[in-house]
């Protein structure tokens, strides 16, 4: 088997616990203006994207912590007021 026939998997990192894993395993939340931006279930929003675990601990982590406005280069007062809740639901 050659290095050529392997295929590629894209790896991302958690902004909850810093694993990483694979793309395909991971919810994308992507922050485009306006009311646009939000969970990006299918992958493919444009605009700045952040990976996090399908697992309610790296949720409540990352939203803690602040590492999600920080991956996404935003301030904190900039995310929608009920991103938290449909986050938490996403994974529940």
């Amino acid at each position: 088997m050659t290095l050529a026939s392997v295929p590629h998997i894209p790896l991302r990192r958690c902004v909850g616990c810093g694993k990483q894993r694979p793309q395909s395993e991971l919810l994308r939340l992507s922050l485009l203006p306006g009311p646009a931006g939000g969970i990006d279930v299918n992958a493919r929003q444009g605009g700045r994207g952040a990976y996090l675990c399908r697992d309610r601990k790296c949720v409540t982590r990352a939203l803690a912590r602040g590492g999600l406005p920080r991956a996404l280069r935003t301030p904190q007062g900039a995310w929608p007021t009920d991103m938290a809740e449909r986050l938490l639901e996403t994974v529940s």
